[in-house]
């Protein structure tokens, strides 16, 4: 009899014992496998550790530059000579303000920021300041489009009520008198933020321009 007991109690302590390998096993295996799915998150002290993709040689920027200037020089003889902005400017801590801004603004309607689309555009003439006529950009937010699998320019602070974002490429070129956008009715005066004559947006410009004859260095 305690010739059996034993042999059961050998059996049992067997069996337990494969039981709790295969268990270790598959815990292993499951491990490995979110491991494997999972993208390690980057640390701030990580961050731009590796020189992006984007950027380019001197002598390409250099070729880049001398092909701007040819284009600015033949705009500059149709304007009698005048010549135009050679460049602009922004700080450090306006980029990271800014889209840590847009960041802001974009989880409150739960729209994620893909990129910034940078349009040329330039001041208008006869206004007053002393950039008054000449070329400059403004930064606008994109966010990415699954279904036309494209970046589309929005704003944050211009979401319709059907909860998608405004057509904001089309109210920038066609204007804010436009009745109709892509076929579309548009309320601008329910839809969009304004304040007094104005309509705010999360678009930036007010860059520091290089204007003729600036100090170039």
């Amino acid at each position: 009899m305690k010739t059996k007991m034993n042999g059961l109690y050998g059996l049992f302590f067997l069996l337990v014992a494969v039981l709790l390998s295969a268990g270790c096993d598959r815990t292993a295996q499951k491990d490995e496998e979110r491991q494997d799915n999972e993208q390690p998150e980057t640390s701030e002290d990580e961050r731009g550790r590796k020189r992006p993709e984007e950027t380019i040689t001197l002598e390409r920027a250099h070729e880049m530059y001398k092909a701007y200037r040819e284009r600015a020089e033949a705009l500059a003889n149709l304007k009698d000579g005048e010549e135009d902005a050679s460049y602009g400017w922004h700080s450090i801590g306006f980029y990271k303000n800014y889209i840590a801004y847009l960041e802001r603004e974009a989880r409150k309607v739960r729209i994620p920021i893909s990129g910034l689309r940078m349009y040329y555009v330039a001041y208008p003439e006869g206004e007053d300041g002393k950039y008054s006529g000449y070329q400059t950009y403004m930064y606008v937010p994109t966010y990415y489009d699954k279904e036309a699998k494209r970046h589309i320019a929005f704003d944050p602070l211009h979401i319709g009520d059907d909860g998608k974002p405004l057509p904001i490429h089309e109210i920038i070129v066609g204007g804010m008198d436009a009745k109709r956008i892509n076929g579309k009715e548009v309320k601008q005066g329910a839809m969009l933020m304004r304040v007094a004559e104005a309509t705010i947006s999360s678009i930036a410009n007010m860059g520091e321009m290089c204007e003729p004859n600036c100090e170039n260095y």
